[in-house]
């Protein structure tokens, strides 16, 4: 499977959808928190967009 033939917002989206509702879960069901570190949203958010640029970048490229 070629990473680049789904839309190009469906891998990022994963990638930053998955770890914050993992996270979410585990803090609400295993530590008794509301909510998740500020600082890995935003560490994921910049990750993902740096991934969703290299993405477009190569699709054009291609």
């Amino acid at each position: 499977m070629n990473l680049l033939s789904p839309p190009w917002w469906v891998l990022p989206l994963i990638l930053f959808a998955v770890p914050v509702g993992i996270s979410l879960v585990y803090n609400r069901f295993y530590r008794h928190r509301n909510g998740t570190s500020q600082h890995l949203v935003l560490g994921l958010l910049v990750s993902v967009c740096w991934l969703a640029a290299m993405i477009l970048i190569l699709q054009r490229v291609q």
